[in-house]
């Protein structure tokens, strides 16, 4: 027995037709307007986190080619264009980068004392926005939380 290919018309935009009346919920005998309407259900839930949430772009653009499997009609999905995908700048890679490299140093140089620097750093997060979600001046509280990982990370330096 062969197997059955899926013509072009029932796969394209990467959906078939099956997989594209499940991620819009609607029967396969569906009219536009109740596609339609079952499009924008779906696209209000995950639209607002697009911008910033990967998973919640991935599902608008699952969305969005659902929409046109079911309606081949139409050139582009209602929501097609709306939200870029999400990016990082250049200065958050570097920050997240330069914070990987010194746990990574720390890791190496002292692995016993790992329990202890991750205690006193996230003690010292957890006062730092304690402090500034009570009001506390932003400037000073950054200038204490700053010579307090300096403090931390002085000891450990020099062993």
């Amino acid at each position: 027995m062969t197997a059955k290919r899926a013509t072009k018309a029932e796969t394209a935009h990467g959906l078939s037709k099956a997989e594209a009346c499940k991620a819009l919920q609607v029967a396969p005998t569906a009219d536009e307007e109740l596609i339609t309407q079952a499009y924008w259900h779906q696209a209000r839930k995950v639209r607002l986190l697009a911008a910033r949430d990967p998973e919640a772009r991935a599902e608008l653009d699952k969305l969005n080619r659902a929409f046109l499997v079911l309606n081949p009609a139409r050139a582009e999905a209602p929501l097609t264009g709306e939200a870029p995908p999400a990016t990082t700048g250049p200065f958050a890679t570097e920050v997240v980068a330069s914070v990987r490299r010194v746990v990574d140093q720390t890791k190496a140089r002292w692995p016993n004392h790992i329990p202890e620097v991750t205690t006193l750093v996230a003690t010292t997060a957890i006062l730092t926005y304690l402090a500034l979600s009570a009001g506390a001046e932003p400037i000073w509280t950054l200038i204490v939380a700053g010579a307090a990982a300096v403090a931390i990370w002085a000891p450990w330096r020099r062993l």
